[in-house]
């Protein structure tokens, strides 16, 4: 799939409407060159996106230390702190 090429806006028109060029990327989330002439000198883009891509959980997991011998010690901490916890009622029933 082709990616579409970031629109552009002049230094000029920039300056003078820095505000409405901010939102637009914000709102957007398409990048904005900044032309001064005929040449791209700069990019208002928005920032990069937090946190972890789906598709790279199943590597995030593996990767993590494992409970080994104390699994079935765990178990039972969870078990036992969760019989003593007070959850509230679940709205939906």
């Amino acid at each position: 799939m082709p990616q579409e090429s970031p629109e552009s806006i002049t230094a000029t028109e920039l300056a003078r409407n820095v505000s409405s060029s901010i939102d637009r990327v914000r709102i957007t989330r398409k990048s904005l060159h900044v032309t001064k002439g005929s040449q791209t000198v700069a990019e208002l883009c928005p920032p990069p996106k937090r946190g972890l891509p789906i598709e790279q959980l199943p590597n995030l997991l593996a990767s993590l230390p494992k409970l080994g011998d104390d699994s079935k010690a765990f178990e039972r901490d969870l078990v036992k702190a969760r019989s003593k916890a007070a959850f509230p009622e679940p709205a939906w029933d």
